[in-house]
């Protein structure tokens, strides 16, 4: 439901390029402290943050357009096609923003191995898989009526679930901190 505009791409580069920055310099400095970083911290704050940033971004959207519509065209009030939408609008931002808050709390409270995965499944699941169904929905309640900013969407969030994927699983910290990675390679990131 949400759209990305260009000063959240931008701060998705900044933020990436912190931590490409961070990770190098690390490497510099030798791996004896980057090997034992353990914990919850670091990149997992970053991520939980925007988990739950995304989860209130998303239902402000929601009820933002919501209002939006029903102030501009208030004749889609009386059409029942709408109000199906709307329904099924609601319950799947509200069970992405459900997700991405579950995924934000496995990181901060389990230790186990399988969060990982789950938090990978989260990722994908309320990123490019919701901006897909999203758009597909539209697509079948208004036509052809597709606007450049679904797109979009659908590209900023598999952009983002696939760096946050790589970081989970390349990352010591998340090594160290969950157990084994599911790829079982030597990562960069911190």
């Amino acid at each position: 439901m949400g759209t990305w505009n260009t000063w959240h791409f931008i701060a998705f580069i900044v933020v990436a390029g912190v931590g490409v920055l961070a990770s190098r310099s690390a490497g510099k400095k030798g791996h004896s402290g980057a090997a034992g970083i353990k914990g919850y911290g670091g990149w997992l704050i970053v991520l939980s943050v925007f988990l739950l940033f995304w989860a209130a971004q998303e239902l402000a959207e929601l009820y933002r357009v919501k209002t939006q519509i029903e102030t501009l065209v208030p004749s889609a009030l009386g059409n029942p096609k709408y109000h199906e939408y709307m329904r099924y609008a609601m319950s799947m931002t509200w069970c992405e923003a459900l997700l991405l808050a579950a995924g934000a709390f496995l990181l901060v409270k389990s230790r186990a191995t399988w969060t990982i995965k789950a938090m990978i499944a989260v990722l994908w699941i309320a990123g490019p898989v919701s901006a897909a169904a999203e758009l597909a929905m539209a697509n079948s309640y208004f036509g052809e009526y597709i606007l450049e900013q679904d797109y979009s969407a659908l590209a900023a969030t598999t952009l983002f679930a696939t760096t946050w994927t790589c970081y989970l699983l390349t990352s010591r910290r998340v090594r160290n901190t969950y157990g084994a990675s599911a790829s079982g390679r030597e990562g960069v990131f911190g």
